[in-house]
């Protein structure tokens, strides 16, 4: 074999490994509660324990970098960031992104669409949203029907923060998302006295999904990575970090 070939040859065999040894995965982190969000300006939460954990199986050290979820979405599909966890698989994602499976989890929660009480507002069906404005996440998708809907008016947020302080402003009518997403943001009293959940919803299970670029040089480690997350999966580490930290 010539020298030139050799060289080539072991470059890409040790890739994976050198990038292991480096120690690094930046990590685009968006604030879910509870699966994301800071405590003394450190992520904490069960998404965050996952993503420590997937990372120690292969001695990575992961670096959290804040965006909002648009601005996440991006930086990990132009390879600015290496992974990204919470998302719904999609063709159009793939193109940038390589899903690592199985996906970690079933997200179950229903998706509500949120109204102040003050207003009186009854959403039955979807044709209902025809005549609101609904506030979305940027970037975000939520079930084909609501998603691909021309007729819906919707404003996009960059944060659910963000959707619960226009809801309350009165600059939207409506927002979708889960509640235990959304209840984080304001006190219980708050909650329960302005706001008001409609009749429909969206309660279908989703897998969620964790990510990598395809654009960084982790995108060797895809399949070492979907390996340790089968196992972490399959041997219920997964299930035990959820499960703490809902207690």
């Amino acid at each position: 074999m010539k020298p030139s070939f050799l060289l080539l040859f072991l470059i890409v065999l040790v890739c994976p490994v050198t990038l292991a040894s480096e120690g690094k995965l930046t990590v685009a982190t968006f604030i879910e509660p509870p699966f994301a969000f800071l405590v003394d300006n450190e992520f904490v939460g069960e998404h965050v324990e996952i993503v420590k954990t997937l990372s120690k199986s292969l001695n990575l050290t992961p670096i959290f970098i804040r965006c909002p979820f648009a601005r996440c979405l991006t930086l990990v599909e132009q390879g600015k960031a290496d992974l990204i966890f919470g998302l719904k698989k999609l063709p159009e994602r793939e193109k940038n992104l390589i899903f690592l499976h199985p996906p970690y989890m079933v997200q179950h929660f229903p998706l509500r669409f949120f109204t102040l009480a003050s207003k009186e507002i009854e959403i039955n069906n979807i044709d209902d949203l025809k005549h609101l404005t609904v506030g979305v996440l940027r970037g975000g998708s939520y079930f084909e029907l609501f998603d691909n809907n021309s007729m819906i008016e919707k404003v996009e947020l960059n944060s659910r923060e963000q959707l619960v302080n226009m809801l309350l402003r009165g600059r939207i009518d409506t927002f979708i998302e889960r509640e235990e997403s959304i209840l984080p943001f304001l006190s219980i009293e708050e909650y329960y006295q302005k706001f008001s959940l409609a009749n429909y919803q969206y309660d279908k299970a989703a897998n969620s999904y964790i990510a990598i670029s395809k654009h960084s040089n982790v995108k060797y480690l895809a399949k070492s990575l979907s390996e340790q997350l089968n196992k972490l999966v399959s041997n219920g580490t997964i299930e035990t970090i959820r499960m703490k930290k809902q207690h």
